[in-house]
């Protein structure tokens, strides 16, 4: 008679071969999960550095159009360090303080600048008194550098001023940082590409960098730029948009 022994008979479970091969597929699954879940957070990133740089240019676009409304002229200056010395609003070179007009590609004389100042008078009579002076710089002076693009506003009350325009802007001293009185539009921006050059042009231009708005108008020519390249988060967008300030 024949007897069965239960410690001999095979028991159930899993191998070691099993076992490190199930371990393999987990641990594959779970690496894959891993990546999808960081290539997702990447993308999620890159589409709000590309949300708030569309919203940027949407403020700004918003801001100095508003501004430009009541606008009776405007200035051109080369960079914000314009304002900080003895103002000449001529525009005959090189007395003048002014942005001054240089031929483009196609012929086109057009004065490049990083400071534009939108002025408002009480009337169109441009001896009339000053209720407003606006103004939008780029904090830099060379326009090949990225730099924030800062506001500052005066308003002279009511009755305004009959100061000549050129002495009340002497009288300001802009401010290359972000302060009180001062405010910040754009984080960082640059203008347009000078063609294949490594050169960049100022952000505003103009054919004229001191007119009225029934003569002349003023080109936007922007990058704004967000996050950075380090951990591939950069984005950025340009636009071109002209303003005509008018009262």
């Amino acid at each position: 008679m024949k007897t069965s022994h239960p410690d001999l008979r095979p028991h159930s479970g899993f191998t070691v071969v099993e076992i490190l091969i199930a371990m393999s597929i987990a641990l594959l699954a779970a690496s894959c999960a891993l990546g999808i879940f960081l290539y997702g957070l990447r993308v999620m990133g890159k589409d709000s550095q590309r949300l708030e740089t569309n919203a940027t240019l949407r403020n700004f676009l918003a801001h100095i159009s508003q501004k430009s409304l009541d606008s009776t002229e405007f200035n051109l200056f080369p960079n914000y360090t314009a304002l900080d010395h003895s103002i000449d609003l001529t525009t005959v070179w090189p007395a003048s303080s002014l942005a001054q007009p240089v031929a483009d590609a196609y012929g086109t004389l057009l004065a490049h600048g990083d400071c534009l100042v939108l002025v408002t008078r009480l009337t169109t009579d441009p001896a009339a008194p000053v209720r407003w002076v606006r103004i939008y710089y780029r904090a830099t002076t060379s326009p090949n550098i990225k730099a924030p693009i800062l506001y500052y506003e005066r308003d002279f009350g009511a009755a305004g001023s009959s100061a000549p325009i050129g002495s009340l802007l002497e009288a300001i001293t802009l401010n290359p940082t972000s302060s009180p009185g001062y405010r910040q539009l754009v984080a960082s921006a640059i203008g347009r590409k000078q063609g294949g050059t490594a050169n960049y042009y100022p952000v505003f231009s103009a054919e004229a960098p001191a007119a009225t708005p029934a003569v002349a108008s003023v080109a936007l020519n922007l990058e704004v730029i967000n996050g950075t390249s380090a951990n591939n988060m950069l984005s950025s967008s340009s636009f071109n948009y002209i303003i005509s300030p008018r009262k």
